[in-house]
């Protein structure tokens, strides 16, 4: 039997609606212009100061699917302003391509990280503390850039700024897939579409290559290309502080995804937390939850957190 650690936190969801979000300090912050299957694509920031003196610590936040840098529909975003500016912490809301292609996603992300410490100047950040929370496929990435920031392989040109790192100081992985095999075979396929642009029959082939290990099939080329956007192949020893947070009913199998990517950070000896919510869906993990990862983001980038999130009614 599992001894959970104290990291894990049960709550209820309140689901009090957000206040509005503030307009940024520094809107459409132009990263790169890149093709996406052919469509020219921006990549943008929106960047929220804290109104602090000196150089800030940065918050990259990635949206889930289908939202973007100024997506009003995204209430998680408004609380992690108001939490991470309270505590002296500056947000930069970042995007990707559509297309939902791997690694090109991943490359995308990475030139924002690249693009702020080359600039750190010029926008009042500190360039060596950077961290980042990302929800939903948001979260698949930011637990890619958590453990990939010294993977030259999977650093990618765009945006430039090829003489500035990708590392990360301090990663929250919300409501993530941290390897698409783990999922249902039709839940893993349906990911492939995006990630690699095949049909679905290809998608089905691909899946029974890997149950298989069928390195003869035709496929295994795809089991390897997934493999390589994989998060739990590159957690080791040296992968910067983890929070991994999760609601317990989410019904795309995430529970099973991140407990596999906090067991492989206990067996690789990296620093690593796990929140869990016992009710919590999709993306919903709760306030206490969500102040529990501000808290864990201002203590890694050193920034000594006030007190923030007031109580909220519970359900009936």
């Amino acid at each position: 039997m599992r001894i959970w650690p104290a990291a894990i936190a049960f709550a209820i969801i309140a689901g009090l609606p957000c206040a509005a979000q503030p307009a940024p300090d520094r809107a459409d912050i132009v990263v790169a212009q890149i093709d996406d299957l052919g469509t020219p694509f921006a990549l943008k920031a929106n960047l929220y100061l804290p109104g602090t003196r000196g150089p800030a610590p940065l918050l990259l936040y990635i949206h889930g699917k289908g939202g973007s840098t100024n997506d009003p529909r995204d209430l998680v975003v408004q609380r992690v302003l108001a939490a991470m500016r309270a505590r002296g912490i500056a947000v930069a809301r970042i995007d990707y391509r559509r297309s939902g292609r791997m690694p090109q996603m991943l490359f995308d992300t990475k030139a924002y990280i690249r693009f702020f410490r080359a600039h750190a100047a010029e926008y009042h950040i500190d360039p060596a503390r950077i961290g980042i929370w990302g929800v939903s496929r948001g979260g698949n990435l930011a637990a890619m850039l958590a453990v990939t920031g010294d993977v030259k392989a999977l650093e990618g040109t765009i945006g430039g700024n090829g003489g500035q790192s990708s590392m990360l100081q301090a990663s929250v992985i919300e409501s993530p897939l941290t390897d698409m095999f783990l999922s249902s075979d039709e839940k893993a396929a349906s990911m492939f579409g995006d990630y690699l642009g095949t049909n679905a029959q290809d998608s089905a082939a691909i899946v029974a290559a890997y149950r298989k290990h069928d390195t003869a099939s035709p496929h295994w080329k795809d089991v390897e290309r997934i493999q390589q956007v994989n998060p739990l192949n590159y957690v080791g020893k040296a992968s910067p502080p983890a929070l991994i947070a999760c609601g317990g009913l989410d019904p795309s199998n995430i529970v099973l995804n991140c407990t596999a990517m906090f067991d492989k950070y206990i067996e690789k000896g990296a620093p690593a937390s796990y929140y869990a919510l016992s009710t919590g869906t999709h993306v919903r993990v709760g306030t206490d939850i969500e102040k529990a990862c501000a808290d864990w983001l201002a203590e890694r980038l050193a920034v000594n957190p006030p007190p923030i999130f007031p109580e909220e009614p519970r359900r009936p």
